[in-house]
């Protein structure tokens, strides 16, 4: 197969915006394409080096997965034994147990599953995985652990089979991809099945040119080949500055950079201006160490990241580029090229060399993952500060609260499966706490002041179900969370009447931008007309960051750590619908709305949702058991808990009737 100088510029083309896009750079707010760049050239390469050899005679399936192993291998297994030690000095015990998982699944190439089943509800934010991008290596690996296989297989029914099966495939794939980009995104991200129709339309490229010996000259003649490649060109530039994070990734967006990419394989060559550009000597130097420097930049973020309470300088992130540069230079000339020549390493050095190191970091990282992280070697904060109300209820009632099960069947039957029962469980005065994750995270305060003012609260709370009757649903319908949420709506319509009071929590800003206030309200007037005190909660006030990991990670290093540096989020949706429901109260004396101040106060003065810089948040948007608690021990200072105790006083129970 002819070198082809344009093709490493390309990667370059490639690998920069990646880099500048985990940087968080606005301007390459689209740099995420850049993978989808990789898959192409990658199925264009190898797919030729393929049938070079099978036109040759010359193509060996062990030798295929030996250039495979010299190609992947030392690099990515010298830079995770460089994250090794700062992993160990660094991470978080929940960071270093994700870490250490990520270990098992790299070496095993399955890094796309592990990111796919571990993303939930509560995930740790993408740029704090030092190894998330190698999800990407993991499905190229899983892609050419088949590929070469159906080649050989499909063989004997000559090339033109081969096409049209491989152009089947890929549509299927991109078809999968549009369904599952929105559907089941996560999938449609990491999983093979969906991401396969973009290498494989570089390898039906690399059938093209090879039918047509067409690897050194444009396949239409230089004018069409400058236009052609022009525009491909122009494709992938648009995708990286126009694309972001909210651009449905894989679906028929993404045909964009990678018809883009295809379109230069095309007609880009020496004789174009696009292939000129492409060959400069500064994009092939930086494309020949692309591989080095997609390795290593991920890496650097993410502990960059974990060693800063606050987010890095943009100064930072810029040497951090520069370093990774350097780093995918001496990781090139010292790792990658060694490694590649036969005549100093020999196969089965290679092979065994990739096994024994294996064998080490999958050992290292079960026993990170079995140890969960080591939590022993941090134990500075109390839990209560770190964590969402779910993880503290058990110890209420020996059962749960904020509902996570595993499917449809095991969820609670009728009103007696409801184990979690907060405040005065043998009070006669009996209320229903009722929402999304909103509602469950003043749990603990709804026990502290169910036990002062003598009622027995139950929990009914489901992540992103917000108090309504319909089937309205802001999240994934496929999910769990959407079928247990079906019941928790049918259980309040057929059991409401039964409680003396009900209290609704739910992320009202959610709720006014997905325009779903009028079920709030419908709920509203519903649960008036069934029960005798309708209690709405106000959203707190949320963080453009996650407050708890920072508070954590500065008692980790001990270091100050100061609320005020952290911005807090000014959500419009969240006053005017707080606004809205506290207006709704006024009107009706059988509603009480509690606000922020009653909740939010300290010694009778605004809080910023800390205590003695403790934060109340422990993700930046919910508050945590800590917050909750404190909360509870504001609002019995208030007026509106005065409020509060005599509506209670007037109800006349009638629960169990």
């Amino acid at each position: 197969m002819e070198y082809r100088r344009e093709i490493d510029g390309l990667r370059a083309l490639a690998v920069i915006p990646v880099m500048f896009f985990h940087a968080g750079f606005q301007a390459f707010s689209g740099g995420f394409v850049g993978v989808d760049v990789f898959f192409v050239i990658s199925g264009y390469l190898i797919t030729s080096i393929i049938l070079a050899e099978k036109h040759a005679g010359t193509f060996s399936i062990v030798n295929f997965y030996e250039r495979r192993a010299r190609r992947i291998l030392p690099a990515l297994f010298f830079m995770m034994l460089v994250c090794l030690p700062f992993a160990w000095l660094w991470l978080l015990p929940e960071d270093m147990k994700s870490f250490s998982q990520s270990l098992v699944a790299v070496s095993g190439f399955a890094s796309n599953i592990l990111f796919f089943w571990t993303t939930n509800y509560f995930s740790t934010a993408a740029e704090f995985k030092p190894l998330l991008h190698t999800w990407s290596l993991a499905v190229e690996e899983q892609y050419y652990l088949l590929f070469p296989l159906f080649l050989i297989l499909g063989w004997r029914w000559g090339k033109r089979w081969l096409i049209t099966a491989l152009a089947v495939i890929a549509v299927f794939s991109l078809v999968a991809a549009q369904w599952g980009s929105f559907k089941y995104p996560v999938f449609a991200f990491f999983l093979l099945p969906t991401r396969a129709w973009e290498i494989l339309i570089g390898a039906l490229a690399a059938f093209y040119l090879f039918a047509n010996n067409k690897n050194d000259k444009t396949v239409l003649g230089i004018p069409i080949g400058e236009l052609a490649s022009v525009v491909g060109f122009l494709l992938i530039v648009y995708a990286v500055c126009m694309f972001d994070k909210k651009t449905p990734s894989p679906s028929l967006y993404i045909l964009v950079p990678t018809v883009g990419v295809v379109l230069i394989i095309l007609f880009a060559t020496s004789q174009t201006l696009i292939g000129k550009f492409l060959g400069s000597k500064l994009l092939v130097g930086v494309g020949l160490i692309s591989y080095s420097a997609y390795l290593w930049h991920q890496p650097l973020f993410a502990f960059a990241r974990h060693r800063n309470i606050y987010e890095p300088s943009k100064s930072l992130l810029i040497n951090l580029l520069v370093a990774s540069i350097l780093f995918a230079y001496l990781s090139w000339k010292y790792i990658e090229m060694p490694f590649r020549g036969r005549q100093r390493i020999k196969r089965n050095q290679v092979f065994w060399s990739a096994a024994l190191c294996s064998i080490f970091f999958i050992s290292f990282g079960l026993l990170g993952s079995l140890n969960k992280g080591y939590p022993n070697s941090f134990n500075r904060v109390s839990n209560e500060v770190l964590t969402f109300s779910d993880i503290d209820m058990p110890r209420i009632d020996n059962g749960w609260c904020f509902y996570s099960v595993d499917s449809i069947n095991s969820l609670p039957v009728g009103d007696q499966g409801l184990k979690c029962v907060l405040g005065d469980k043998n009070s006669p005065v009996k209320g229903l706490l009722f929402g999304d994750s909103y509602a469950a995270q003043y749990e603990p305060f709804w026990n502290i002041i169910g036990e002062k003012s003598a009622v027995s609260i139950k929990s009914i709370t489901t992540n992103w179900c917000y108090p309504a009757l319909t089937d309205q649903f802001i999240g994934l319908t496929s999910s769990r969370a959407y079928a247990q949420c079906l019941w928790d709506r049918r259980y309040l319509a057929e059991y409401l009447s039964n409680y003396d009071f009900v209290i609704f929590g739910g992320n009202w800003a959610e709720v006014n931008e997905q325009n779903k206030i009028s079920d709030v309200y419908d709920m509203i007037a519903h649960a008036v007309n069934k029960t005798q005190l309708v209690i709405i909660m106000a959203s707190p006030s949320q963080f453009d960051s996650d407050v708890g990991l920072l508070y954590k990670k500065s008692v980790f290093y001990k270091e100050k750590f100061d609320i005020k540096k952290i911005a807090q989020h000014r959500n419009i949706g969240a006053i005017e619908m707080n606004k809205q429901l506290e207006e709704l109260s006024k009107k009706n004396p059988n509603i009480l709305y509690i606000d922020q101040n009653s909740l939010f106060h300290v010694d009778g003065l605004p809080s910023d949702l800390s205590r003695a810089n403790i934060p109340y948040s422990f993700d930046g948007k919910h508050i945590s058991i800590y917050g909750s608690k404190q909360a509870a021990y504001s609002f019995l200072k208030t007026g509106r808990y005065s409020e509060y105790v005599e509506k209670i006083s007037q109800l006349k129970p009638v629960a169990g009737k």
